[in-house]
């Protein structure tokens, strides 16, 4: 049984970094691993809450990402601001040194293709552990571009230190390829277009969205949202036909309603964008209001002054700019004749 109650799994390690968007790039591009979210700026301005539930400056600012690498492993990355904030790397000897280590079928492919890599240092050359408890563990160490200590390791079944004790290690089966094809959807749609139960307007499958979703309904604003302005657009699946809401930042600008399909910077359209514009009708909902409304792209020559305005009342869409190469499209919700109610 588990000494703490209710233990399943490790759900993720984290690590702070000193540019985020660098880390990201790295653990994506270089080791393969899948973004699955952002999030930030998580602080508080006037109160002592960072400091209360995050033990940091009560002035303290970060910005977060969560990756998934491979079948197991969930890793959590922040970027801090701090007032009092300490820069100093710690070595592996010191209190509070760490690294984490990555299984591979061969350490020295692995560690030939990271020397290619602009920043990557490898400390010294792959060697093989030829007696003791792990004899035949063949591993080297390496740090990122920006000094995190990382390993490449591969430790084969039939350990020296299995002869002694019944605890075993994890140990991958399965590479992050055959993972991501076991998993994959088998169409073009998206993962939360693919399959499972059908979900009824009035709520979301994501946790945090159906939370925003019931508050706004029931109060017309969102506390987490301060005086950011929101509206909820329900569209239908493109092939599950099932009817989602999704909580949005918008635009009122001389009386039209405008969107932006940022994904948070991500290099695919959101799900609802994709939606909307084949379906070419969605629902909106304003406080005190309910109307069908129709996509219309907004002019390119328009885009620039609405970003200007949107940035200013959410400063989040400048760093969705510059996150993707993508052009994000501007949407005005027009009012379908007859429609509002």
């Amino acid at each position: 049984m588990s000494a703490l109650p209710g233990a399943r799994a490790v759900h993720h390690i984290a690590y702070t970094v000193p540019d985020l968007e660098e880390a990201v790039r790295f653990f994506v591009d270089v080791i393969g691993a899948e973004l699955a979210y952002r999030l930030g700026p998580v602080e508080d301005r006037e109160g002592d809450w960072m400091t209360r539930k995050l033990g940091v400056h009560p002035r303290a600012s970060a910005h977060i990402a969560m990756l998934r690498l491979g079948p197991v492993t969930n890793l959590e990355l922040f970027e801090y601001t701090a007032p009092d904030q300490d820069r100093a790397r710690p070595r592996n000897s010191d209190w509070g040194g760490h690294h984490f280590a990555l299984h591979v079928d061969d350490v020295d492919k692995a560690a030939a293709h990271l020397r290619e890599v602009p920043g990557v240092t490898i400390l010294g050359e792959p060697e093989t552990i030829t007696d003791g408890p792990i004899a035949g563990d063949r591993w080297v160490y390496f740090t990122t571009p920006w000094g995190l200590h990382m390993e490449l390791i591969n430790m084969p079944e039939g350990m020296p230190f299995e002869e002694t004790t019944t605890t075993r290690l994890y140990r991958p089966e399965e590479s992050w390829d055959a993972y991501r094809a076991e998993r994959a959807p088998q169409s073009t749609e998206d993962a939360d277009e693919f399959s499972g139960a059908p979900v009824d307007e009035t709520v979301n499958s994501n946790p945090f969205n159906r939370r925003v979703i019931e508050e706004f309904r029931a109060n017309g604003r969102v506390s987490d949202f301060g005086d950011v302005p929101l509206l909820l657009l329900s569209t239908t699946g493109r092939r599950s036909g099932v009817r989602r809401t999704t909580p949005l930042v918008h635009l009122e600008h001389e009386g039209r309603h405008i969107v932006f399909a940022a994904n948070g910077g991500a290099e695919a359209h959101p799900a609802w964008y994709r939606n909307l514009m084949a379906a070419g009708t969605g629902t909106v909902e304003l406080p005190g209001r309910r109307f069908e409304a129709r996509p219309r792209p907004v002019p390119a020559a328009e885009h620039e002054e609405l970003w200007r305005l949107q940035t200013a009342q959410d400063p989040n869409f400048a760093q969705f700019r510059d996150r993707t190469g993508r052009d994000i499209p501007v949407v005005e919700l027009v009012p379908v004749d007859g429609a509002a109610r």
